[in-house]
């Protein structure tokens, strides 16, 4: 049957370890299954896997990421109940496998079928997960395409992203002056006590439009040294104007210059942009189809924003394109899991898009 196809080739795909910047094994085990199936396949100078099925209309990009967060780690995961979960010594890998395994048995039916489809281009990102570099190296001109789905995870199967955040990540560095914490304290500058004392905003802000973590924190050389080095990573999401975002930037500034000041340190931020924010316009043609799509097997199209980043934020300025979420649930997580019927019912609407969309004007 087709559907254990399905779960055959994700079984495969979480089996393969693959993080960011080493997607090597995903990306040959993809081509060599597409160029097996007749598909023309390519590699970019990025290291993104393209692959391409002519056919007629208007050209449709299909995408999902080959890498995982670490430890990304192949495994073999437990079967219980129609349900794919991690066996608990890594993330499971089904974000982005699920996308992965919808797109090739999308591409295998359409062959199979013989059913009309327009020319579609198959697009297998890299380094996702560290800042959407593959979906931002990618040039649609040399393709003619100007519509696409990624298929990612986000929320429940098949619920689409109406919004996506702003995101970007800043890193800190607080620098101060070591001393034996047993002698003359008067000329040491405690790094983490500059840390401590920075009022800088964090957290949900904005009645939840805006949010700001620092995620990891490093700092220090021995436990009987006053520290005097701390280096801070941390993102900022926003739904909110440029505007206020900058004066996000300029508040975390402000905070960290002022308490290092006054304590007789130094503070430098660094902020690197990965996307901006993006709303999907619920007229727009292949979204308008999707609706149509589900309205006529029952289901009712369901549009939810996320802060959750995809290779669409990185591709919206280029492409209309919006996410389809897979459905995976604690991604990133040993305690990953992914429903596995949900996915072929993808596959099946993903099959009349095509259809429909082979037809349209």
């Amino acid at each position: 049957m087709s559907a254990d196809r399905l779960y055959a080739s994700l079984l495969d795909l979480v089996a393969l370890p693959s993080t960011s910047g080493h997607e090597e094994h995903v990306r040959q085990y993809l081509e060599t299954t597409l160029q097996a199936q007749g598909l023309t396949t390519s590699v970019d100078s990025a290291g993104n896997l393209i692959a391409f099925l002519p056919g007629q209309g208007r050209p449709l990009l299909l995408n999902a990421h080959m890498d995982r967060v670490p430890p990304g780690r192949g495994q073999r995961p437990i079967l219980r109940d129609g349900v794919l979960y991690s066996d608990g010594s890594s993330n499971l890998g089904a974000d982005d496998a699920a996308g992965l395994a919808i797109i090739l048995e999308t591409l295998r039916r359409l062959q199979e079928r013989s059913q009309p489809h327009p020319p579609i281009v198959a697009l297998f990102t890299v380094q996702e997960e560290s800042g959407l570099q593959g979906a931002r190296a990618f040039d649609p001109t040399p393709w003619q395409v100007s519509d696409g789905i990624v298929f990612d995870n986000a929320f429940e199967a098949g619920v689409v992203v109406s919004r996506g955040a702003h995101y970007e990540a800043f890193d800190v560095e607080i620098t101060g002056r070591t001393g034996h914490p047993g002698k003359d304290l008067s000329q040491v500058v405690n790094a983490v006590e500059i840390f401590r004392r920075a009022a800088y905003p964090h957290g949900s802000l904005a009645n939840d439009q805006t949010r700001i973590l620092i995620g990891r924190i490093e700092g220090g050389s021995a436990r009987n040294a006053v520290p005097d080095r701390v280096l801070l990573q941390g993102e900022l999401r926003s739904f909110e104007e440029s505007e206020q975002i900058e004066g996000y930037r300029e508040w975390l500034r402000r905070a960290f210059d002022e308490a290092a000041q006054q304590a007789g340190g130094q503070a430098r931020l660094h902020f690197v942009p990965h996307c901006g924010a993006y709303v999907v316009a619920e007229d727009e043609p292949l979204l308008t189809l999707y609706r149509q799509v589900l309205t006529d097997r029952g289901a009712q199209l369901q549009l939810r924003p996320t802060f959750i980043g995809s290779d669409a934020s990185a591709l919206r300025p280029r492409l209309r394109v919006f996410t389809i979420s897979t459905g995976v649930v604690n991604e990133h997580s040993p305690a990953e899991y992914v429903p596995l019927r949900p996915l072929e019912q993808l596959v099946e609407d993903t099959l009349e898009v095509l259809r429909r969309w082979s037809g349209s004007v």
